[in-house]
């Protein structure tokens, strides 16, 4: 085996471009009249924190590299296609549930998936669900579908 680029730091790499191209994109959003929270914020905070933690991936990655095992992780597992999928549903069924049913379900696959059991999810779903709702309709003022609660 000869010694070869970490895998954590392929992924850091990717990660941290795709921050930066987040936040670049981000930046020339321009806010809506009356709004106090700019359509950009979000994006160029989860774009500044995937730059920055990429990077701090990838430079641990080099700095402790070994010699990579023939099996070393794969970019496609179970748990993170588990995950896109469960964020695609999460998207399409959101409109029509609204946020707090399906960040509950949501959050509940993701607590199983996870390795965590029935009774975790039962009760960190419902009340993270509504933590984030709440936070975004009341202190940030940004809405959140409200779907079969109207």
């Amino acid at each position: 085996m000869s010694k070869s680029l970490p895998f954590d730091s392929i992924l850091g790499v990717v990660f941290a471009l795709f921050g930066a191209a987040i936040v670049q994109q981000s930046t020339g959003l321009q806010p809506l009249a009356g709004m106090i929270v700019g359509p950009g914020l979000f994006p160029t905070i989860v774009g500044s924190a995937m730059a920055v933690f990429g990077a701090v991936l990838a430079v641990q990655g080099w700095v402790t590299r070994t010699n990579q095992p023939e099996n070393a992780p794969k970019l496609l597992t179970w748990f993170a296609a588990g995950v896109v999928v469960a964020i695609i549903a999460v998207i399409l069924v959101m409109p029509y549930l609204g946020f707090l049913v399906s960040g509950t379900l949501f959050a509940a696959l993701i607590v199983l998936i996870s390795g965590g059991n029935w009774l975790s999810a039962l009760i960190f779903s419902p009340i993270a669900s509504t933590a984030i709702f709440y936070m975004f309709t009341s202190a940030l003022r940004v809405p959140l579908p409200h779907g079969i609660f109207g």
